[in-house]
């Protein structure tokens, strides 16, 4: 076996390993980092990466209006930082969730209509997942920046007695309930206060659950093919 054979299967994974390391930075780490002096910067950096990976690793036809989201959307971010502006803090985060659900779409595509189970397949099914979480926790940050009243936090409720009040909220709590929504964990330490928050919860955890049932029928079904081209 030559070593262009055996480096097959690492062929065109650098792009979609590149996205899953932002995406775990954006998700895992920086988000901790949220509470410390230029924390913001941090995460927005992280997000940023993110957002220039998921342009390169999108590979469809639609990679135009991926790069014209990217040039609106990494300004608009960055402005938040300097401008304490409501609306184009809401621009920010719609802008975000509108480009990692192109994105994340894009990619678990790429992922099914490849039929064969690779590095690049397997990084990119969990880059999508990731990427759609992502877009939810970014809408959920959104709508309380509108309506803070949407959503239940412990710390409401310890410091007000029961009655909610209006105060910033890190972003590491959104991504929190978004992949506890996802998964159906569903602890109930964060909850939907509004119609909305709620209708767009269940959605979630219904759409979540069919991305995961999709993706192991996928692999299910390409990892016999992968079989019979190495015969």
């Amino acid at each position: 076996m030559d070593l262009q054979t055996h480096l097959s299967p690492w062929k065109g994974s650098a792009t979609n390993l590149w996205l899953l390391v932002s995406l775990l930075l954006s998700l895992l780490f920086l988000p901790l980092l949220e509470s410390i002096y230029a924390g913001r910067a941090l995460l927005l950096a992280g997000i940023t990466s993110t957002f220039i990976a998921g342009a390169i690793a999108a590979r469809s036809r639609l990679r135009l209006v991926t790069f014209v989201l990217l040039v609106v959307a990494l300004p608009t971010a960055w402005a938040t930082l300097f401008v304490d502006s409501k609306p184009l803090f809401v621009a920010h985060c719609l802008l975000g969730s509108a480009f990692f659900w192109l994105v994340g779409g894009m990619v678990v595509f790429a992922v099914i209509r490849s039929r064969a189970v690779t590095l690049d397949s397997v990084f990119g099914a969990i880059c999508a997942y990731l990427l759609f979480g992502l877009a939810w926790a970014m809408s959920y940050w959104a709508i309380h920046s509108v309506a803070p009243s949407t959503f239940s936090f412990p710390e409401d409720r310890a410091s007000s007695g029961g009655t909610e009040i209006a105060r910033v909220v890190d972003f590491s709590h959104f991504v929190y309930y978004s992949f506890v929504t996802m998964a159906t964990l569903g602890y109930g330490d964060i909850t939907p206060l509004s119609r909305v928050t709620r209708t767009l919860s269940w959605v979630q955890t219904v759409t979540g659950q069919f991305y995961v049932a999709v993706v192991i029928a996928w692999l299910v079904t390409a990892l016999p093919r992968a079989g019979d081209e190495t015969k």
